[in-house]
């Protein structure tokens, strides 16, 4: 986490957080072009905005970070040396659809990665960047493979 800040990780995530609203992040992100990385390349600002304004119930933001194509690495070459990268643009997008939630789903047969987020997602926990409060489901929870919760 520190070598991540060091080289100017999560001012991205401060400046989402203090000069856009989530409507205007969505915009600059819509603007910008940015798609996803599965096989669609789906523009993500235009999926973000698909989320309905007036829903006043909880909001969850699911990110796959399984590869289910065969012979593909190319996610878990990221997580696995530059884990802050994923993870302040989980939390970006998060701060533009308003989820309360964050969830990262992650297949159990990458057993250094599951490692590596727990202990990431710790650092920024303890760093107070992103919390977890499990009596109301809130924060970042990684889940694994077999939809089995693991915070150890």
């Amino acid at each position: 986490l520190k070598v991540y800040q060091s080289r100017g990780g999560y001012q991205a995530l401060a400046t989402a957080l203090k000069e856009h609203t989530p409507a205007q992040l969505i915009e600059l992100v819509k603007a910008s072009n940015l798609r996803g990385r599965g096989g669609a390349g789906f523009a993500a600002g235009v999926k973000w905005s698909f989320l309905p304004k007036d829903y006043d119930g909880p909001v969850y933001l699911t990110v796959n970070a399984d590869e289910s194509e065969p012979g593909t690495f190319k996610d878990r070459f990221y997580l696995e040396r530059q884990p802050h990268l994923f993870l302040e643009g989980m939390l970006i997008a998060a701060w533009a659809v308003e989820a309360q939630t964050c969830f990262i789903y992650m297949r159990d047969e990458y057993p250094a990665v599951l490692s590596i987020l727990r202990r990431e997602i710790k650092a920024l926990e303890d760093a107070g960047i992103v919390f977890l409060d499990s009596e109301r489901g809130e924060g970042v929870m990684l889940v694994r493979g077999a939809a089995e919760k693991s915070r150890k």
